[in-house]
């Protein structure tokens, strides 16, 4: 196996680790990010991992002319949001598998999302571009609405207003929401949306699809904070048979083009059905598949590069057990002094990991997007209720003690 992965996913190398080649995965990556985020000592640690290549391409086709360079390759995949549109276009130009570069450029913009289930007739809330706090107000007419830009992540820059809620200042936190070392530095361009807002529990699913048909169907449920800034707080995989979702993201898909490989959708179940809120053409963040793995007793990664290198295998319909996430998070901005209760988290009943990436004398902030939240705790358990209550009860033993930053 050959493969061909475009943006550095851990998880995805941790999951390849134990069951494909040394050296067989090729990583394309932004040198910027290389250097910011740290990567050379984690990469090290794959075995999976051969050469790593630096190309741009973040809202840029230079690494194109890089890939032409490199393989053969078997296969190519995503392994982050904003390489979703690059690893479209590699195999289209490589003639390998892929989502189609039609339904990749859709998939990262979600006006253009909007734009196409609407055409198909799907279901979904009433939206518009805006350009300023003139056009917010102009669509919201004084009532609740949600602003979000169009091609971010980790809900980064997504407000839900209450009626008469400040246009100028959602517009400002939309408009103006940083995620640092996660863009390459140079300028980047991007597109912003209000939609009405959608009621209603919160779920995802997670398909591998080959040639726009769906092998394999997950349901996750999705726990967010309260208030304007819905940062998602944690996911719980059960025993969810109900068949809307498959067929919803079937719908999807045939809304799209989707070609091959994997699909996070997800969506707002409001009292007439389901509704879409977005959908990425990569992996799920959160720890998802891990949870997918846990629940179903599969490695997912590998499945999902499995099926684009053709490899037949069949994939479970039904989880056998439950597993959930659940974030940790501090009391608020100021410098950690300390972090107390690891280890009688990890010690609680059904817990399979627990992971905290803050540590005394780091900075922290107020919650806005998923990467200011400390860190996770993953359980286990027979039903969903019995997983959610493990997980949020083990993350509720970690502590958080914090000083005010110096001015």
């Amino acid at each position: 196996m050959r493969l061909l992965l475009i943006g550095y996913n851990d998880a995805a190398l941790a999951a390849l680790d134990s069951c494909r080649p040394a050296g067989s995965v090729t990583l394309i990556e932004e040198k910027d990010l290389w250097e910011a985020k740290g990567l050379a000592p984690r990469a090290a640690k794959h075995a999976c991992l051969g050469p790593v290549e630096f190309a741009r391409y973040q809202q840029d086709d230079q690494f194109l002319s890089v890939v032409a360079g490199l393989g053969p390759f078997d296969a190519v995949a995503a392994g982050l949001e904003y390489a979703v549109l690059a690893a479209a276009q590699a195999a289209e130009l490589l003639g390998l598998p892929g989502p189609g570069v039609g339904a990749a450029t859709v998939l990262r913009d979600k006006l253009l999302l909007r734009e196409t289930t609407s055409a198909a007739g799907m279901a979904g809330p009433a939206f518009q571009e805006i350009r300023s706090a003139a056009d917010i107000a102009r669509f919201a007419q004084g009532g609740p609405c949600v602003v979000k830009p169009a091609g971010r992540q980790a809900s980064l820059g997504v407000l839900l207003l209450d009626a008469g809620a400040d246009v100028q200042e959602a517009w400002r936190y939309c408009s103006q929401a940083d995620e640092g070392r996660q863009l390459a530095n140079r300028p980047m361009e991007w597109r912003y949306l209000a939609e009405e807002r959608m009621h209603g529990p919160e779920f995802s699913t997670e398909a591998l699809v080959r040639d726009g048909k769906v092998l394999f169907c997950n349901v996750t449920r999705k726990h967010t904070l309260p208030g304007p800034q819905p940062v998602e707080i944690g996911h719980t995989i059960g025993v969810q048979d109900d068949p809307v979702w498959r067929q919803e993201t079937e719908r999807l898909i045939a809304a799209v083009g989707f070609g091959s490989g994997i699909l996070h959708a997800e969506w707002v179940r409001t009292g007439t059905g389901p509704q879409l809120i977005e959908c990425a053409a990569r992996p799920p963040g959160d720890r998802i598949l891990e949870l997918v793995d846990l629940a179903y007793g599969i490695n997912v990664h590998d499945r999902w590069i499995g099926m684009l290198l053709g490899e037949p295998g069949d994939l479970p319909s039904l989880p056998g057990r439950a597993a959930a996430v659940r974030f940790v998070t501090g009391p608020g901005p100021g410098v950690v002094e300390a972090v107390g209760g690891v280890e009688e988290a990890r010690s609680a009943p059904g817990v399979a990991r627990v992971e905290i990436s803050r540590h005394a004398g780091d900075v922290i902030e107020d919650v806005r997007s998923s990467w200011d939240r400390l860190g996770l705790v993953i359980a286990t358990g027979g039903t969903a209720g019995e997983a959610q209550s493990r997980a949020r009860d083990a993350a509720e033993r970690v502590t958080v003690t914090l000083r005010p930053q110096d001015v």
